[in-house]
């Protein structure tokens, strides 16, 4: 997801220059904030429970772990909403 947060800042300095035309500001500070925590709210947990002892890579896991996968399964959900809201926001600046 580190990647993706460089992507989203060149498409930010770049497309002004590129397109000609200006963002909406507000948008791209919200596309960030959500971005960064839909990524903390998924990778966090992960981490977490890898310290509790959930093996990596696995189809089953058990029911202790259940509540953590949730959160991080909605953390996801979270980071979906803010790719949504950027390619809102480029059709947005486009038009």
């Amino acid at each position: 997801m580190g990647a993706i947060f460089g992507i989203f800042a060149g498409y930010y300095y770049y497309s002004p220059k590129i397109i000609g035309y200006m963002y909406n500001e507000f948008l791209g500070k919200l596309n960030f904030i959500v971005f960064f925590i839909g990524v903390n709210l998924t990778f966090a947990p992960l981490h977490f429970l890898g310290l509790s002892g959930q093996p990596r890579r696995i189809a089953d896991y058990a029911t202790s772990f259940a509540e953590w996968n949730m959160v991080a399964s909605y953390g996801s959900y979270v980071s979906l909403i803010s790719v949504l809201i950027f390619l809102y926001l480029r059709l947005w600046s486009i038009n």
